[in-house]
């Protein structure tokens, strides 16, 4: 136990004792009984005074020491205060970061995507001119080799068709021929009806040029001619048509 308390237990003590015995004694003694009266030295109302004086302060410092718990009770709830605070401020920057950086991923990701769509549609669109300009300049120089149909031979108006034999073409009819001529390496073929014009004939298409009847096919009966381009835009180009037709041999 604190020594500092045992004054204060002390005066409790005698003050309880000495406020009991006037009681006590007043109601023991009989009513005639004198009333005594006892002087008390100087000293001892000195010491008495002392005593109290020392429960005061002790009593002071239990105020103080209560004040001091309180005061740290209070810094410590101030100080979690401002922990939780910066604990919330840290995350909130935190998931702002995080939703930022997803943000900026997601238009990055859209930007290449659209660069590749581009990129893509751009090369589309230059392989798409090369064929036309290679079809172009076929069928220029099959006009400029048409121009000047030969002479001599029995001419016939059939009508015209065309196909291809570029294998991703959905025109396409292969590339080897009924007379095994190989498309790709002379392309100038055409396929007849056999009833009408016989196999190896050498003919002259007009707009076409010159070209054997190496080939046949199940939908060409009778006075149809469908003439080869190696390439399906050259197909769409020529279409279907009336030509002349000239058998030279």
């Amino acid at each position: 136990m604190n020594t500092r308390l045992w004054p204060l237990i002390g005066a409790t003590a005698v003050l309880a004792f000495g406020s009991l015995l006037p009681v006590y004694a007043n109601e023991n003694q009989s009513e005639d009984a004198p009333i005594k009266q006892e002087i008390v030295a100087k000293e001892t109302v000195m010491n008495l005074s002392a005593s109290l004086a020392e429960v005061s302060q002790d009593n002071q410092a239990v105020t103080l020491v209560t004040a001091d718990i309180a005061a740290k009770e209070q810094a410590a709830k101030e100080k979690a205060a401002k922990e939780k605070a910066a604990r919330e401020k840290a995350a909130k920057e935190k998931a702002a970061k995080e939703k930022a950086a997803k943000e900026k991923a997601a238009k990055e990701k859209a930007a290449k995507e659209a660069a590749e769509k581009a990129a893509k549609a751009a090369a589309e669109k230059a392989a798409q001119e090369e064929a036309e300009r290679v079809a172009a300049e076929e069928a220029a120089a099959a006009e400029e080799q048409a121009s000047t149909a030969p002479s001599g031979g029995q001419t016939i108006t059939m009508e015209s068709t065309a196909y291809s034999s570029d294998p991703a073409d959905s025109l396409g009819g292969g590339h080897i021929t009924a007379t095994g001529q190989n498309l790709l390496e002379n392309p100038m073929a055409v396929a007849v009806d056999p009833n009408v014009i016989p196999l190896g004939t050498r003919l002259y298409i007009e707009g076409y040029g010159e070209a054997y009847a190496v080939d046949t096919g199940g939908a060409i009966r009778g006075n149809i001619i469908d003439v080869h381009f190696s390439t399906a835009a050259q197909c769409y180009a020529w279409g279907r048509r009336q030509v002349q037709v000239t058998i030279l041999g």
